[in-house]
């Protein structure tokens, strides 16, 4: 197999300046499927904790299916590095309905970036913040690994597994330069942990004093006290918070994976917003279940 191009720096210089002379896209497309993926993973990872941002050179080949990118999302979750200094998996988001014609994406959270309100633990430097949506967060209270008969979960099994809904808004990142994304594709995009950048949690509510249905409510954003935009769960894949775990569940097993009591699941945005920078105060309402509030952290 030929080499990646992170392991073109450990070669001799003249060989290195030859094989480098292929870019390492063309050098990528040389590669097995599960090899590109590790390679992607490895330059993702290394932006996350280096802070520095992919220019259109170093951003990985985009993956030539949407079995690759979950590969490459898998090698991420799985990546030492993950662990030592992102905190480890903390659960997933979803969104991108309709995104390289699935229901919708989902890529892997990592701990040290689910935060409490206001959110000062959360640099929108660090992630390279570009948007913010309010949403619904699930943390499960039970496994859903796959069932004894092969039966996917029903909405119904999802919602008996729910511990806590969290309300919350989700900060979204990337780790790439602007015209590292318009030179690549949509799943080379999503490749990226599908913008993943940070969760801020807000009130915490039991799932045993709500229905399904309440996850479906009105949400509106705020910032600086201007309204920002509004919609509602129903905006989340499937048509509802509760059905996009769901899915995500039968998924998950369907990859030989599982949900994992603990984790926590962002279920797509209400409504969102790029019109924030540093310093913004941000206040997302729920209605009558509540709402939170955060300020946006240098």
């Amino acid at each position: 197999a030929a080499p990646s191009s992170r392991q073109l720096t450990h070669m001799p210089s003249l060989l290195r300046h030859r094989l480098g002379s292929l870019g390492s896209r063309s050098l990528s497309t040389l590669l097995p499927t599960s090899q590109r993926a590790q390679d992607a993973a490895d330059a993702f990872v290394h932006a996350w904790v280096s802070g520095e941002p992919l220019s259109s050179e170093r951003f990985p080949a985009a993956p030539a299916s949407v079995d690759e990118m979950y590969q490459t999302h898998l090698a991420i979750q799985q990546h030492p590095l993950v662990s030592t200094k992102l905190g480890g998996l903390g659960g997933y988001k979803l969104g991108a309905i309709g995104g390289a014609g699935q229901p919708c994406i989902y890529a892997p959270l990592f701990r040290n970036y689910l935060v409490e309100a206001p959110g000062a633990a959360l640099s929108a430097a660090a992630i390279r913040l570009w948007q913010v949506e309010p949403e619904f967060a699930i943390v499960l209270g039970r496994d859903l690994p796959t069932q004894p008969d092969g039966r996917p979960h029903s909405v119904s099994d999802a919602w008996a597994a729910v511990h806590q809904v969290v309300l919350c808004i989700e900060c979204c990142g990337k780790r790439g330069r602007p015209e590292a994304y318009e030179a690549s594709t949509k799943l080379g995009s999503y490749s990226d942990t599908l913008s993943s950048g940070g969760v801020v949690l807000g009130p915490r509510l039991d799932a045993s004093a709500l229905r399904i249905d309440d996850l479906r409510g009105a949400a509106t954003l705020s910032v600086n006290g201007a309204p920002a935009a509004q919609g509602s769960g129903a905006a989340a894949p499937e048509g509802g918070p509760v059905e996009a775990l769901a899915w995500l569940a039968n998924h998950l097993n369907g990859r030989g994976l599982e949900l994992r009591a603990g984790q926590l699941v962002a279920t797509g945005q209400t409504c969102s917003t790029k019109a924030v920078r540093a310093g913004d105060r941000l206040r997302a309402d729920f209605g009558r279940l509540g709402s939170l509030e955060m300020t946006v952290a240098p």
